[in-house]
């Protein structure tokens, strides 16, 4: 059976036949052999631009970023063998270490702002009792 021309020509995982617009090549995006490499680049793409990945990223204080630039390549390294999971670890302890520092700092300095917005209220509340 030949497959229109508005559809593309591979079939999907289940056997049925793919229903997505092809490319001049016949095949979709996600089926055309050629591109390949581009649609592996772009997964990976997709899930570093995840909603929790992204939010992630932007919450960080930019100080953490090569951070978790260095355990996301020590992540791919255990995987493809060139790092042992035991340096990988004790990388992941250190972040660990180094992002409660951060989260200190900025729960001390958040308090600390607080601090200075009440303390001129409290002083007006003592004053006025005192009257």
């Amino acid at each position: 059976m030949e497959t229109p021309p508005h559809m593309c020509q591979a079939p999907r995982a289940d056997g049925r036949p793919c229903t997505a617009r092809p490319l001049e090549s016949g095949y979709c995006f996600a089926h055309d052999p050629a591109l390949q490499e581009k649609r592996r680049a772009a997964y990976a793409q997709g899930g570093r631009n995840k909603a929790t990945v992204a939010r992630v990223q932007r919450a960080m204080p930019p100080t953490l970023r090569p951070v978790l630039d260095h355990l996301y390549s020590a992540l791919e390294e255990v995987h493809e063998g060139t790092l042992e999971p035991r340096q990988a670890s004790a990388l992941a302890s250190l972040a660990g270490a180094i992002a409660k520092l951060h989260e200190v700092a900025d729960l001390d300095a958040r308090l600390e702002a607080l601090t200075s917005v009440l303390e001129p209220e409290r002083a007006k509340a003592l004053a006025s009792r005192r009257r």
